[in-house]
């Protein structure tokens, strides 16, 4: 701002000294090149080509001696100039002062102001994103040129410093800009394999406008004689440099337009190479006319200000907000629609015409049938039309959303295949991960009887050992899912005082899908970040909403079928159906003579747990120590859930070494294990386990054995909680010495 105010007050000082004329040196001394139409000197008599001796007696020979005189001019006061022309001495008096650049400063100012509120902006939004710094640098750098004083006359200090920062910003800019463009929409592959290149497109700048700045300080303030004067050096950074700076930027943005994979990718940099292209277009004609010897006008500098807008403005849209701008959506739908309509509007008008040209030649109404004919033949028509449009669109312009709409309707059809829920919720995450590149994805399955959702499936970080989620269908950002019925961001969760919002958090979600069937809500995918880093553009989220209404039905038949023998909370067997399988185990253990073993665990102070932290909590407990003896137990072994907190472990063709073996890595892995809540707190227990052997009990029937291994296992297991808890009874050494003194094996010593 204050550099702004600056250059309003100079220009309104070098304005009051300004007669308009162009100065150029030559071998003769200075010369006017240009007067300005009905300005001072014009007024005056003076002519382009006149040679300017003095100014008020005063000798004038180079741009420096001119601004010391005319610092000293004054609006509408006389100055004597004698020029020369054709060889004759004329003395003119002249008096300063030009109109105010209202023109250049109404350009100037807001521009200005623009970039530096993108800078900000830019580096306030992701300061470690080293394209949100470049772009903030690089807009800070042509705020800070716009807002240089322009035109200076009078102020030669002022001037020189000016000139010399004007030239250290375009080298800086060039520089930052090529950087830039090599950044979007990502790093090319060039770049992370030789990153010295970076420094490359610095020395480019800095090649380009050392010449001119040397040779300005050496002319200005040393007097040294250069091999190239300052003309050279100008020449070579602005008729040069600046229009290959400009090729340089759009074959960059060009190349990943046209050969990104992603689609997403290309779009991003085809923003940023429309936003580019105005002001290297007026670049490169700028060059062509200073090289074809034709004036410049000045509505070309004030257009290319403007034109300064629109690359920082397109660079900031494809960094940050590129997903409120999916281009591509709004691109394929006006081609299908307009196509469409395009194609139909033909058809119906040919058939009209056809059908009424051939039935009035022989029917007397003939075009009232022509038109109902037609009609009729359109709405036959537009479905398969439709469809037809559409399919040859996605094949030829997006290719890669086509061939994501086939993976997740792909994906939806083989999910029923694999029989289970767990496979399901399995298959799901797995393949969502592969085809929609995120680094996590979670789903939630709902059991309407409980009120809760929990963890089924999570692929990503920490794989099964990861934290499972708990809900109650009761949250308010689960109810504002189900009353919005389309995919939302957590943030969008955040007024409704969700539990939900604050989970995301720990477990870093993206994106919020709702599975429903009906009215009714089956269940929740979560889905992370990209592992592009880029946000979900609408048309994957629509797609995801369509597969999330697909899926529902899968799932809810699955759950449907499996909630007679499956716990929903914990996903094991109930109680009915695990005394079933061990029923069966006894049988045939019996039949063959195989061994067999039985556990019964309970946690250890649960009530305590729920007292103090909620059923929810407790609950969510439970969930984890169910996935933990489902990982740490053999996949012929079974566990179900037998009431509460307690739980049924049968260990098939086991002797009691074996179960012991067994019963102590999950009781270690148990007290490992940890649930986190909202708070951060970490909420832990341990289990106690109470284990028998099939030789222990007798009884003349399977059931009447079944019955007593449990009423075995569950006087051992009083006796881990009498002894202290989190233990397993019998222990190895009891086993060892039972064994021993079977003569089976000698306990060591």
């Amino acid at each position: 701002m204050l550099l702004l105010a600056l250059q309003a007050v100079e220009a309104e000082r070098s304005a009051g000294r300004s007669v308009g004329i162009l100065l150029s040196i030559e071998e003769a001394g200075l010369v006017i090149e240009e007067v300005t139409p009905d300005g001072p000197a014009e007024r005056a008599g003076v002519l382009p080509g006149d040679r300017l001796i003095s100014i008020d007696g005063q000798q004038v020979e180079d741009f420096e001696e001119y601004d010391e005189i005319a610092h000293d001019f004054r609006r509408g006061a006389p100055a004597t100039y004698r020029v020369v022309r054709e060889g004759r001495e004329l003395v003119l008096q002249v008096r300063p002062g030009m109109p105010f650049p209202w023109s250049d400063f109404v350009f100037n100012f807001p521009v200005a102001l623009t970039h530096l509120a993108l800078g900000l902006l830019a580096f306030a939004q992701r300061p470690r994103d080293l394209r949100a710094r470049l772009l903030a640098f690089l807009s800070f750098a042509v705020a800070l040129e716009l807002a240089l004083p322009v035109e200076l006359v009078g102020s030669p200090t002022l001037s020189a410093a000016v000139d010399l920062l004007f030239i250290v910003l375009t080298g800086t800019q060039m520089g930052l800009e090529l950087h830039l463009a090599s950044m979007i929409p990502e790093p090319r592959g060039w770049l992370r394999r030789r990153p010295w290149l970076v420094s490359v497109f610095y020395l480019l700048g800095l090649g380009f406008t050392a010449p001119a700045f040397v040779a300005y300080v050496a002319e200005s303030w040393t007097g040294v004689a250069l091999p190239w004067t300052l003309d050279q050096g100008l020449f070579l950074l602005l008729s040069i440099g600046l229009p290959l700076w400009a090729i340089g930027v759009l074959l960059l943005l060009g190349q990943a337009a046209l050969n990104h994979p992603e689609p997403t990718g290309r779009q991003q940099a085809g923003l940023v190479f429309i936003g580019t292209l105005p002001w290297a277009a007026l670049v490169i004609a700028t060059m062509v006319l200073e090289l074809m010897a034709l004036p410049i006008t000045d509505w070309v500098t004030q257009v290319e200000t403007l034109a300064l807008l629109c690359y920082p403005v397109a660079a900031f849209v494809a960094i940050f907000r590129y997903h409120l701008f999916d281009l591509e959506l709004v691109v394929r739908r006006s081609l299908i629609y307009g196509t469409l309509t395009a194609a139909l509007v033909l058809v119906f008008y040919a058939v009209v015409g056809l059908g009424g040209a051939f039935l009035s030649s022989r029917t007397a109404g003939g075009s009232v049938w022509a038109v109902a004919g037609a009609t009729l033949l359109m709405g036959l028509l537009f479905s398969p039309l439709k469809e037809k449009v559409q399919q040859w669109i996605d094949s030829h312009f997006f290719r890669e959303r086509a061939a994501l709409r086939r993976d997740l309707v792909a994906l939806a059809s083989r999910l029923p295949s694999h029989g289970h829920l767990p496979a399901m919720g399995r298959e799901l995450v797995e393949r969502l991960c592969e085809v929609l590149h995120v680094d996590s994805a979670t789903f939630l399955l709902a059991d309407p009887d409980a009120e809760i959702l929990t963890t089924l499936a999570h692929e990503g970080p920490g794989g099964s050992d990861s934290q499972p989620v708990l809900l109650s269908l009761d949250d308010a950002g689960v109810r504002l899912l189900l009353d919005a019925r389309r995919p939302l961001k957590p943030h969008q969760l955040r007024d409704a005082g969700s539990r939900i919002e604050q989970g995301m958090r720990r477990i870093d979600v993206q994106l919020l899908v709702p599975v429903l069937h009906d009215d009714l809500l089956v269940g929740v995918l979560l889905l992370g970040p990209k592992s592009s880093g880029e946000e979900y553009p609408l048309e994957e989220i629509e797609l995801l909403s369509l597969l999330g209404h697909h899926v529902a039905s899968v799932f809810e038949n699955a759950r449907l079928f499996e909630s007679a023998t499956r716990d929903s909370l914990t996903g094991l067997l109930r109680r009915e159906a695990a005394l079933d399988e061990l029923h069966r185990e006894v049988r045939r253990a019996l039949r063959f003579g195989r061994s067999l073993t039985l556990a019964m665990a309970d946690l250890d102070h649960f009530k305590e747990v729920n007292d103090r932290h909620g059923h929810l909590t407790g609950d969510l407990l439970l969930r984890r120590v169910a996935d933990t003896l489902t990982a740490g137990l053999r996949s012929t072994d079974i566990v179900g859930r037998f009431g509460g907190e307690e739980f049924l472990v049968v260990f098939p063709e086991a002797d009691m070494v074996g179960a012991i073996q067994g019963a102590e890595k999950v009781r270690e892995m148990v007290a490992a294990s940890f649930v986190e809540i909202d708070d951060g707190a970490r909420i832990a227990t341990t289990v106690s386990i109470g284990l028998a052997g099939l030789g222990e009990v007798e009884g003349d029937t399977p059931g009447e054995r079944s019955e007593a291994l449990i009423a075995a296992a569950d006087r051992r297991l009083y006796e881990a909680k009498a002894a202290g808890r989190n233990r397993v009874v019998p222990s190895s050494l009891d086993a060892a010495r039972r064994a021993a003194e079977a003569g089976r094996f000698k306990p060591s010593s």
